[in-house]
C-alpha cells in the first residue's frame, strides 16, 4: 500500500482530498497516516515539512494568521534550547535545502520516525485578540495585539525582534541572550538587525508581553559571539565572577597576516577558552582546520582551555579549572566559595535551558 502512496511523500492535505484521490476512511484512520491538524493529514513515513504545515495553517487552517514564538525562530534561524517544545531546535541544522530563500525544515528530528519516536512539532501563531484562540490540535494560537511581520517566501511570520520578544516569553534569560546574539552576531543570517534596531523595535512595543525580559536581554548581549553555547558559557563565567572574556577576539599571526579566533578570550593574559558545541567538527576536513588553528595560536603563546556541552551542562569543573589557569597568570578569581554558591544558583534558578536543573 505504501507504493501506491510514494507520489504523495510530504504532503499535507484535508481528508476530503485524500478521499478524492481514492484513499480508503480505513486507512485515513490507520497509523498510514497521521493527523496534522483537525481534518489535515499527513503520510506518516513521509510527513509534510514544518513549512509545509506553516502554509497550511496560515492559509487553510487559520487564514490571516502570522506565524510566531519557536515556529517563527525556526524559520529565521534562530537557534533555540533542544530542551524546548520536545526537541523543536533539533529540526534546524546545517545543510539543510533551501526554497524561496528559505531553509525545509523537517517536521521529524533526524533518526528519527514518526509515530514511533518521535511526533510532530506544535506549531505558534498569532491572531488579532478578538479571534478565537483555539483550533483543536497542531497550534497554538496567541490572541495579542497586532505586531510587525515579514515575509519569508510564501509565509507571513512575526519579524526578528517581535519573534525575539515573543521567545522572550518562553525561555530563561540568558536563551533569550543567546538568540539576540544570534541575530546581531558575525554568522547572522538576518540583515540589518543591530542592538540599535531591536532596541527601537523593543521601545514600540512597550507593555506587550516579553518586552521588557528582552530589553533586559538585550542589555547583556554582544556582539562577535558565533554560538549559543558560546554565549550561556560567557554569561555563566560573568555570573561565577570572572573577569568578563572577549567573544571572538581575533589573533593575527605577525608572518602570515593570518587571523584566527578565540571563542572566548582574556587577551591580558593570553589565555582563551574554546567551545565545541553538539555540531562541532562535522567533518574531518573542520577537524584539521580546528587543530591546525589551535596549534598556531599556541606556537603565538595562547594557553588554551576546552570546553563542550557536558562542561554547559553541568559547568563545575570548567569553572574550577579557569579559577587555577586565570589565577596562575593574576587575574583576578572567584573564590572556590563562590563558584559554589555560582553552581547552586544556577540549578535552582535556572537561567538556561541549557544548564542542567540540580547540581551534580
Amino acid at each position: 500500500m505504501s507504493s501506491d502512496f510514494t507520489r504523495y511523500a510530504g504532503a499535507l492535505d484535508h481528508r476530503s482530498a485524500w478521499l478524492s484521490r481514492g484513499v480508503h476512511t480505513r486507512e485515513l484512520a490507520s497509523d498510514l497516516f497521521t493527523a496534522v491538524f483537525p481534518g489535515y493529514l499527513t503520510l506518516t513515513s513521509a510527513p509534510a515539512s514544518l513549512n509545509v504545515m506553516a502554509w497550511v495553517l496560515q492559509n487553510r487552517v487559520r487564514p490571516g494568521s502570522v506565524l510566531s514564538h519557536t515556529t517563527a525562530a525556526l524559520l529565521w534561524g534562530i537557534p533555540l534550547p533542544a530542551g524546548l517544545e520536545s526537541g523543536i531546535g533539533l529540526l534546524h541544522r546545517p545543510g539543510l535545502s533551501m526554497r524561496n530563500g528559505v531553509a525545509v525544515l523537517p517536521s521529524v528530528r533526524p533518526g528519527s520516525v514518526l509515530g514511533v519516536d518521535a511526533a510532530l512539532p506544535v506549531l505558534h501563531c498569532r491572531v488579532p485578540s478578538a479571534g478565537s484562540g483555539r483550533i483543536g490540535r497542531g497550534a497554538i494560537m496567541h490572541r495579542t495585539r497586532p505586531g510587525a511581520t515579514s515575509r519569508l517566501g510564501t509565509l507571513v511570520v512575526s519579524s526578528p525582534a517581535d519573534t525575539l520578544r515573543e521567545l522572550a516569553t518562553l525561555l530563561p534569560r540568558w536563551d533569550v541572550v543567546a538568540a539576540i546574539e544570534s541575530v546581531i552576531g558575525p554568522d547572522a543570517k538576518i540583515p540589518g538587525a543591530t542592538v540599535e534596531t531591536l532596541g527601537a523595535a523593543f521601545e514600540a512595543a512597550s507593555g506587550t508581553a516579553g518586552t521588557a525580559r528582552a530589553r533586559t536581554a538585550l542589555g547583556l548581549a554582544r556582539t562577535g559571539v558565533k554560538s549559543p553555547g558560546e554565549s550561556v558559557m560567557r554569561l555563566v563565567l560573568e555570573s561565577a565572577g570572572f573577569p568578563a572574556p572577549v567573544p571572538n577576539l581575533p589573533v593575527r599571526d605577525p608572518v602570515t597576516g593570518q587571523a584566527r579566533y578565540i571563542d572566548l578570550a582574556w587577551e591580558s593574559v593570553g589565555i582563551g577558552l574554546e567551545y565545541d558545541g553538539d555540531d562541532h567538527r562535522t567533518t574531518k576536513e573542520q577537524w584539521r582546520d580546528d587543530e591546525n588553528r589551535r596549534d598556531e595560536l599556541s606556537a603565538l603563546g595562547w594557553t588554551l582551555a576546552r570546553a563542550n556541552g557536558d562542561d554547559l551542562w553541568n559547568p563545575g569543573r570548567i569553572l574550577r579549572r579557569l579559577r587555577r589557569s586565570l589565577g596562575e597568570r593574576g587575574l583576578p578569581v572567584p573564590s572556590e566559595e563562590r563558584i559554589g554558591r555560582t553552581l547552586s544558583t544556577l540549578a535552582v534558578k535556572r537561567r538556561s535551558l541549557r544548564i542542567a536543573p540540580r547540581p551534580r
